[in-house]
């Protein structure tokens, strides 16, 4: 059967799109808790891989492009061609980009998350410095990007030819590919020594490691990208279709611990308290009573993971260990109550 890349990248756009409205309905209307910035990074990877899929279904299929020419195959172009090829070839430009900013924004994703499920612990500070680290390697990517062919309109340019560097983008493919495995491999070392360490079943840690593990495909992804492209341009559509697959899974991979929440009569996920598995430490101090405190329960601070996909730690659960991560909060309240006397005469 003929490979048709056109089918698989609208196909795995079309279930990321799915996925991620699940995770989106599980937090608004399942969760209840709204939007938050990784919610934000996640809309904005759709946004991107939309923008990729579509304007590389264009530079393939529509238009064609100026990738893969030569200088002589480049002069051998009907001038009446030449318009249609310019216009595919600003749509690989722009896939280029759309690739880059999606790739990091699901990458923004685990990050915010493996922030708030480090909150209180030591593990926070290490999750910020990969926070940091992915924006640099994000920047350091789309300037090289639109660094590598000077000036900008050489990009797509089709006659005179205006060389590999402008076209085929070589090092693309091996510098901004090797800075998203390291930025991959940096925000796994966060959230998977904390479910390794955690007091929960064997059988759901190995599935939480796994999850977060997932990332290792990420990479793969990443480098058949890289291999096919660099090797062989005729391979080009091989090559998309693993850029394809790489926003796709890191769809899945990211959407994932959002959705949670729809499978909360299952034992397996059930959390007796706080949603990130880890009571955060709360500077004591007085509480004025409320009269109806106890009727509600209360709301998660912004800062607490509202993933919910580790137990509490303080749980008890067939299979615990002796060991783990305990984080106990302490919450104080002072009731003050005020006796007033109250005296007066009653006239007949």
């Amino acid at each position: 059967m003929v490979y048709n890349l056109t089918a698989e990248l609208f196909a795995e756009w079309a279930i990321g799109i799915i996925v991620a409205g699940i995770r989106i309905y599980s937090r608004c209307f399942v969760d209840k808790r709204g939007l938050y910035w990784d919610d934000v990074f996640l809309i904005l990877g759709l946004i991107f891989w939309t923008l990729m899929t579509i304007t590389l279904y264009l530079c393939t299929d529509v238009y064609g492009s100026n990738i893969g020419l030569t200088p002589e195959t480049a002069l051998a172009i009907p001038d009446n061609e030449v318009p249609s090829y310019r216009i595919g070839s600003v749509c690989g430009f722009v896939a280029w980009i759309a690739y880059i900013v999606a790739v990091w924004a699901f990458k923004g994703v685990l990050v915010f998350l493996c922030t708030r499920l480090t909150m209180g612990l030591w593990q926070h500070r290490l999750s910020v410095i990969v926070g940091v680290l992915c924006i640099c390697t994000f920047l350091i990517s789309l300037i090289f990007d639109l660094a590598m062919c000077r000036p900008i309109y050489k990009n797509w340019q089709v006659k005179p030819y205006a060389g590999d560097n402008c076209t085929l983008r070589p090092l693309n493919y091996i510098v901004i590919e090797v800075l998203s495995i390291v930025t991959d491999l940096a925000v796994m070392c966060v959230p998977v020594p904390l479910v390794v360490a955690a007091r929960i079943p064997t059988t759901q840690k190995i599935m939480l490691v796994a999850l977060f593990c997932s990332g290792i495909f990420v990479m793969i992804c990443a480098i058949l990208r890289a291999y096919y492209s660099v090797t062989n341009i005729n391979t080009l559509a091989t090559a998309l279709g693993w850029a394809s697959r790489e926003c796709f899974v890191s769809v899945v991979i990211v959407c994932a611990p959002g959705i949670k929440p729809l499978f909360k009569r299952f034992r397996w996920f059930r959390t007796n308290t706080s949603s990130n598995g880890y009571s955060n430490t709360i500077s004591h101090g007085k509480m004025a009573p409320s009269a109806g405190w106890r009727k509600h329960k209360a709301k998660p601070s912004s800062g607490e993971s509202q993933e919910g996909i580790i137990p509490p730690s303080g749980a008890k659960q067939d299979g615990d260990a002796d060991t783990g991560i305990r984080v106990t909060t302490d919450v104080h309240l002072e009731l003050e109550k005020t006796q007033t006397s109250v005296s007066g005469r009653s006239h007949y």
